[in-house]
C-alpha cells in the first residue's frame, strides 16, 4: 500500500479511536442515550469509510493481480477470501475448473 494512502487511514483511524474515547466520556458523564447512540453511528460510518477505502485499495491490486494472473486456483482463493468480508454475502464452495470439467457441459 502506497504512503499516502496508509497515512490517510492511519488519519482516519486515530480520528475514529479519539471519537470513542469520546463515547466512553459520554457514558461516564450520563450523556443522553440518543446523543450516544448518535456518536455511535458516526463512528460506524467512519470505519465503514474506512473499510470502503480498504476494499478499493485490494480491488485495485490484489484482485486485479489475481484475474490477470495465469493461476486459477489463485483466483479463486483471492475471490473466495473478498467474499467472505463483504457484508451479506455468504460464501459457497465454488468448484474448481477440473471439478466443473468432470461434470461436463450439462452441469451433471
Amino acid at each position: 500500500m502506497e504512503s499516502e494512502r496508509r497515512q490517510e487511514l492511519q488519519a482516519r483511524l486515530r480520528s475514529i479511536e479519539g471519537h470513542v474515547r469520546g463515547l466512553q466520556r459520554m457514558l461516564e458523564q450520563g450523556s443522553s442515550c440518543l446523543d450516544i447512540v448518535r456518536q455511535i453511528q458516526a463512528v460506524q460510518g467512519a470505519l465503514d469509510r474506512v473499510v470502503a477505502l480498504l476494499l478499493e485499495h485490494h480491488l485495485d491490486t490484489c484482485l486485479a493481480a489475481a484475474i490477470h494472473g495465469d493461476d486459477p486456483a489463485e483466483r479463486e482463493r483471492v475471490l473466495r477470501d473478498l467474499l467472505a468480508v463483504l457484508p451479506g454475502v455468504r460464501s459457497s464452495p465454488r468448484p474448481t475448473s477440473s471439478a466443473a470439467e468432470r461434470r461436463g457441459s450439462d452441469g451433471r
